[in-house]
């Protein structure tokens, strides 16, 4: 393993496991983490504190991101996209009175990076950084809408009774993980209704650019008291914000990614997603806010 990778390694062990977006650790916990010794990860974080990349707090003597890191990282990932997601997930958030998400795929997994806050929300997931497994989750599900089913094998090959927050509402094999997608698409969004976690309903829809790849999902997550008589009102309005964070992002857009999966599932276009879009951009689209 190289130096950066090492480095690269060890920054990785910050990653955020917390509803407010940050996380200190030991030198014993990183040791653990990446798997070194403590000496060796001593001499690291010394040498990532001169750079001003971690920081070492004076009471604790445990170890945080620093301030250089964090302004890095303000300008991570698709910024237009994100520019574009922000006023519309906070009309999602106004129109639904539930937490609004923006998940992007990272490898195999579901990534958040923007979440809009309700004030009826009592939960404390769904916090940006947060990954997801992609199986028993709306996001993830809505993630590998274009995805085929050895695409979507692969991608879960991990999962199954590795986590142990699904419960037995979640899909228990790849097969029943398959028929459910099947669903979905057809009906051109995910639900994920006490999947991950008991009380709690997700509806998600993917979001696409104007060539129709999908670039992101749309989530809104609530009580399954409040959700279940809403599932289909909810996923109407994702579908209509999805349309206008589409339209912000226009044809100029550069960030034409297909994600990390570039082959196509083999259902009927009719009833595909990206046949709907397509359809929304023959009309001239409202932006939803």
């Amino acid at each position: 393993m190289s130096t950066a990778e090492k480095v690269a390694q060890l920054m990785l062990a910050f990653e955020c496991d917390n509803a407010a977006g940050s996380v200190e650790r030991s030198v014993s916990e990183l040791a653990s983490i990446v798997g070194r010794e403590r000496s060796q990860v001593c001499r690291m974080l010394k040498s990532l504190c001169q750079a001003q990349v971690l920081e070492q707090d004076p009471d604790s003597h445990r170890y945080r991101l620093g301030w250089r890191v964090r302004v890095l990282a303000a300008g991570a990932g698709d910024q237009v996209l994100v520019r574009a997601a922000r006023p519309i997930l906070q009309a999602l958030v106004a129109r639904t009175g539930e937490v609004a998400l923006l998940t992007v795929q990272e490898a195999n997994r579901g990534l958040t990076v923007m979440r809009e806050e309700s004030q009826n929300s009592l939960r404390r997931g769904g916090w940006i950084g947060q990954r997801s497994a992609m199986h028993f989750t709306a996001t993830g599900r809505a993630l590998m809408f274009d995805a085929d089913d050895d695409l979507v094998k692969a991608l879960t090959a991990d999962q199954f009774g590795a986590d142990s927050r699904s419960t037995p509402n979640a899909p228990r094999n790849v097969e029943e993980l398959l028929q459910r997608l099947r669903i979905e698409r057809r009906q051109g969004y995910a639900v994920a209704s006490e999947e991950i976690e008991a009380g709690l309903t997700s509806v998600s829809v993917p979001v696409r650019n104007m060539h129709g790849h999908l670039l992101a999902v749309l989530n809104v997550s609530g009580p399954t008291t409040r959700m279940n008589d809403r599932v289909e009102a909810i996923a109407k309005l994702l579908i209509e914000a999805s349309g206008a964070i589409t339209h912000a992002l226009g044809p100029r857009h550069a960030q034409d990614r297909e994600g990390a999966h570039r082959a196509r599932p083999s259902f009927d276009r009719a009833a595909s997603p990206r046949h709907a879009v397509e359809q929304r951009h023959q009309q001239t689209p409202v932006p939803m806010p």
